[in-house]
């Protein structure tokens, strides 16, 4: 069994995917369970599970570092 990280390109919600080396599947397609948005599609004959880890709600939004004090000390 291989894990991998996803995230979606449509709503940034982060994922796992199981995907077993031994059980065979079928090529497939998984929508995300948040936006509804494409996940991933595949044509090799895999089996492939998707949680959702963390929706973008969740997430901490990006926040721009202070300037740095020793700038004010040198300048």
């Amino acid at each position: 069994m291989r894990i991998s990280d996803l995230t979606c390109p449509s709503c940034a919600s982060s994922y796992e995917m199981a995907e077993s080396m031994s059980a065979e599947g079928s090529p497939g397609r998984v929508e995300c369970s948040v936006c509804g948005g494409l996940l991933d599609s595949w044509q090799a004959p895999k089996l492939r599970a998707y949680r959702l880890v963390l929706p973008p709600e969740r997430k901490y939004r990006h926040i721009v570092a202070p300037p740095s004090p020793l700038s004010a000390i040198v300048a």
